[in-house]
């Protein structure tokens, strides 16, 4: 009898934290896993996501980081939310890291990101056409070593209030298709080894006030 009653509050007690467990905000585990692909690719390889606090954990020893640096991820304001089951990763920043990866393509299986910061890393090669796609507001690329033309489907984000592509190997001419961004109110493009002249397009930019 006494055993029957101890596997009958066992089983009480499991139930209770497994209730506790689903009641809990947590990031949906495609979104723990594309935020970890994206992390190897840029070369961020000694922290992983915390699916369930929404946090960036260190996982291997690293050199001693520069003072401004900053590497973090945060989730939308419904995670603690009584009615949300999901978090979602809307901000991921990763800057003064000197991260030698790419800057991925894989950006896109976040699908409620909002904002990317990686300013002063030594990212190369190009922004992908695919970041076109997205619902971002804000892009700080600020420092690395991108290169190649700027893509005319970043025109295509016309929730983004904010890019940063100064300090890069960018070249070209500048997009006129980022002259469909309606809602962009800060746009830096300095220190960079574009050519010609600003696109006509640009006139449509009525919500710029910093180029």
């Amino acid at each position: 009898m006494a055993t029957r009653k101890t596997e009958f509050m066992f089983l009480l007690a499991l139930k209770f934290t497994l209730f506790i467990r689903l009641a809990d905000s947590v990031v949906p585990q495609d979104e723990v896993e594309a935020l970890e692909e994206i992390m190897t690719l840029m070369g961020a390889t000694n922290w992983r996501l915390n699916g369930n606090s929404c946090q960036l954990e260190v996982i291997s020893e690293m050199p001693k980081p520069h003072p401004e640096a900053d590497a973090k991820v945060q989730c939308d304001i419904d995670c603690n939310n009584d009615n949300s089951t999901d978090c979602h990763v809307v901000s991921f920043v990763h800057k003064f890291y000197s991260l030698n990866g790419v800057l991925p393509r894989e950006l896109v299986k976040l699908p409620y990101l909002q904002t990317i910061d990686f300013a002063y890393n030594y990212l190369g090669g190009k922004i992908p056409s695919e970041l076109g796609s997205t619902r971002l507001q804000s892009i700080s690329l600020l420092g690395n070593r991108l290169s190649g033309e700027i893509p005319g489907e970043l025109g295509n984000i016309t929730t983004l209030t904010y890019l940063n592509l100064e300090a890069n190997n960018f070249s070209g001419t500048i997009p006129s298709d980022l002259g469909k961004l309606i809602n962009l109110q800060a746009l830096i493009l300095s220190s960079n080894r574009l050519t010609g002249m600003l696109p006509a397009s640009f006139a449509e930019l009525r919500s710029l006030t910093d180029l």
